[in-house]
């Protein structure tokens, strides 16, 4: 029998995409009676590091597996670099396991190459073999890495990371993530130096082992805690807790609020269809930042993102507007999610500087919402009939830069309570303003006068990787007139560059810097958050 649970949610089939949970009316293609079996690997690999190749294995507690042996062939340019093989045998009854594969007999060449993982299983004594995932119609190309011969571009005394992602803790009838230790290790692998764990409230409040429930001892949130705790006193690499929270916008509809450090569960199940048709999140985004702990950080996710219609219609999520922007309680805002080339990003960033030229200090942030998706993007192409790949929003595409001399947890926080960020694709940057023998930063403010002289002093770097040929921009905000205006541009400078000059102060305003560069398999961007100038009275 279905249940009364289940019939009110029967309006909902079309979000479904867990290919494990049906309704028992529609027919869902994807639909297949074995665990769902995805291998995945960064990429890109930092310099200095071996390339790991994971294996993920998720509702085999529904499926049992026996899981027999992996191959994972390396190519280039259609040549066979080398293969490696594994004998597992090993039975499976896991809700979610993950397996890593190092590559420490392959010598891999720099550039990219192609990797092509071969599992061999059986399901109820049936041997079988599986390339890449077992998800029906996608396609099973190889996976893309390249071999970095430089680092990450860099800047001392800034750290790298992705500030927006999902762990194995987020799992419904939707989506779910890979787990925080492979998570991790391709976080080094990378190259980053922190990320943050960010699953959604209304994953977080669920029985751990059973996402249509909810826990009013919230198990699965300190679970969370505690393992990011013991994973950041065994790792260099810091994890910063955090949750996504589903917030009321002024307009009463949904929005994503991205919310770090704080030790106090927030609840938000809006958008979550579990109480559906109720659809009124708990909270507000005034409601959080007034209750909020102190020396946590708010910042508002994906902000001009506009959801498919039928998400907008069927669970009242909207997207951030002008007035959503306005408390001055109000951290920041994530308006890159993926790569910049969609209108997304420049409706967000517009938003951004909409607020900052009506004088609202807010830092500026990436991301790439990932949920696993290390290579490539596992998705929803139509609703219960078709899965598909693509290159978007994968796992620290988009990077959030924060400045700060260490990656410990309190002082990755603390500069961003002090706006002290940037984002990137690729190139990275700095700006700096002397005034009266003292230095000020991005995020910093100086309190001057009309007409008073400030030495500005701004470099950048990228890597061929990412498009040595920059082009970049010092915007000037004024807030008497709310208009920018280009402080100076030029469009050829390459690998770094460093430059100086003066800016006479007009009255309230602010400097910010934007590097872009071609980049290699998406556009090359980066920006800052400002640097703010208040007038004294003369």
């Amino acid at each position: 029998m279905i249940s009364d649970k289940l019939l009110d949610m029967v309006p909902l089939i079309g979000l479904y995409a867990e290919t494990h949970f049906r309704f028992r009316i529609p027919f869902s293609r994807y639909f297949k009676r074995e665990p769902e079996l995805i291998f995945d690997t960064p990429w890109r690999l930092e310099p200095g590091q071996k390339l790991s190749i994971f294996l993920v294995v998720k509702d085999a507690h529904l499926y049992p597996i026996k899981l027999e042996s992996v191959e994972i062939e390396v190519s280039q340019n259609n040549q066979n670099l080398c293969t490696q093989n594994w004998t597992l045998n090993q039975d499976s009854r896991e809700r979610q396991i993950d397996f890593e594969f190092s590559l420490g007999d392959c010598d891999l060449p720099l550039g990219e190459i192609e990797i092509f993982p071969t599992l061999t299983y059986s399901i109820s004594g049936k041997q079988r073999l599986m390339r890449i995932d077992n998800y029906r119609g996608t396609h099973k190309t190889p996976l893309r890495v390249t071999i970095a011969n430089e680092g990450l571009p860099k800047v001392a005394g800034w750290q790298t990371g992705d500030t927006h992602l999902h762990s194995s803790l987020t799992n419904d009838q939707i989506e779910f993530g890979a787990s925080l230790e492979q998570t991790r290790k391709a976080a080094q692998l990378l190259g980053l130096d922190f990320i943050t764990a960010t699953d959604h409230s209304y994953d977080l409040d669920d029985q751990p082992d059973d996402y249509l429930k909810n826990d009013p001892e919230l198990e699965k949130w300190k679970q969370s805690r505690e393992q990011i705790a013991a994973l950041n006193k065994e790792h260099n690499l810091t994890i910063i807790p955090g949750e996504e929270i589903s917030v009321a916008n002024h307009r009463g509809a949904t929005v994503h609020f991205l919310h770090f450090n704080d030790p106090v569960y927030f609840p938000g199940s809006g958008d979550s269809g579990e109480d559906w048709p109720k659809l009124r999140s708990q909270l507000s985004i005034d409601d959080v930042l007034a209750r909020r702990s102190p020396q946590t950080v708010s910042v508002g996710a994906h902000t001009a993102y506009k959801f498919p219609w039928f998400q907008r219609v069927l669970l009242k999520r909207g997207f951030w507007e002008d007035k959503d922007h306005n408390n001055p309680e109000l951290d920041g805002v994530q308006i890159l999610c993926g790569t910049p080339a969609y209108t997304a990003f420049h409706t967000s960033r517009q938003l951004w500087i909409d607020a900052l030229l009506k004088g609202r200090k807010l830092g500026v942030y990436g991301g790439s919402d990932g949920h696993g998706n290390l290579n490539r993007n596992w998705h929803v192409t139509l609703p219960m009939w078709s899965l598909g790949t693509h290159e978007d929003q994968i796992f620290a595409q988009s990077r959030t830069i924060v400045k700060s001399d260490t990656t410990d947890t309190s002082d990755i926080v603390d500069a961003m309570k002090q706006r002290r960020t940037a984002l990137s694709t690729g190139p990275m940057g700095d700006l700096t303003i002397s005034f009266e023998g003292t230095s000020f930063g991005i995020g910093d403010t100086i309190k001057a006068k009309k007409k008073d002289i400030l030495k500005v002093w701004y470099h950048g770097l990228s890597t061929e990787e990412f498009g040595s040929l920059m082009d970049v921009t010092i915007y000037a905000g004024n807030l008497e007139t709310q208009e920018e205006m280009l402080l100076f541009h030029d469009s050829e400078l390459s690998e770094r560059f460093e430059i100086t000059q003066n800016y006479t102060v007009p009255g309230k305003s602010y400097l910010r810097l934007e590097i872009s560069s071609d980049g290699s398999r998406w556009p090359g961007i980066y920006v800052s958050s400002a640097i703010w100038i208040e007038t004294l009275e003369t």
